[in-house]
């Protein structure tokens, strides 16, 4: 299993928002985490993760339960994702199979897969950060392996529906990545909108 110095830059630990209704299995997975080397915030519900984690710009990963008071937490991983799409979100259920909202979830796992399952879980999803912006008829798919250093974002875009690739480039950050994609995006949107012009 990757060691936490190897998942994010030693500059500052990842730090994790858990959520969960059921108070004692929240201070159980709190303590999991900062055991394993995690800064963790905590929530009971939806809205308070949801406020958390618009207003922190901290979080590097969700671990949420599925089953959350008025809500699912692929519902709130949909508005999560929205907001901040290359965070990571990792839903844990009680149900034995894989249920069919997950949604925006990047990974699911039961509550019966243990500590350690876990733990590789959050390690791998810190790990590969890979997300995609939509645009039109057109999207980008920003991609980094963090274990690589330096660590470079790769960007492509592609038409929705075709293999062939428009472009592709890389950046030193994610930021970067994020703003040269949405221009190429926004380039593409613009030349169909005005042909002529080039």
């Amino acid at each position: 299993m990757p060691s936490l110095t190897e998942v994010l830059p030693p500059a500052r630990p990842p730090t994790i928002l858990c959520v969960d209704d059921e108070a004692g299995a929240l201070t159980i997975r709190k303590t999991l985490l900062e055991r394993a080397g995690y800064v963790v915030l905590t929530a009971m519900n939806a809205a308070d993760a949801l406020q958390i984690f618009k207003s922190s710009k901290k979080v590097d990963l969700v671990v949420s339960d599925h089953l959350l008071p008025g809500t699912i937490g692929s519902k709130m991983a949909s508005q999560m994702k929205s907001a901040k799409p290359a965070i990571p979100v990792l839903l844990i259920s009680g149900l034995e199979d894989l249920p069919s909202e997950i949604g925006h979830a990047d990974k699911f796992l039961g509550k019966t897969a243990g500590p350690e399952k876990l733990l590789l879980a959050i390690a791998e999803l810190l790990r590969y950060r890979r997300f995609q912006i939509d645009d039109g008829i057109y999207f980008a798919e920003i991609a980094c392996d963090t274990l690589n250093r330096p660590m470079v974002w790769h960007y492509l875009v592609q038409r929705i529906g075709s293999a062939r690739i428009i472009s592709w480039s890389q950046a030193p950050t994610e930021d970067a990545a994020i703003i040269a994609a949405k221009e190429e995006l926004s380039s593409l949107n613009e030349h169909l909108r005005h042909p002529g012009r080039s």
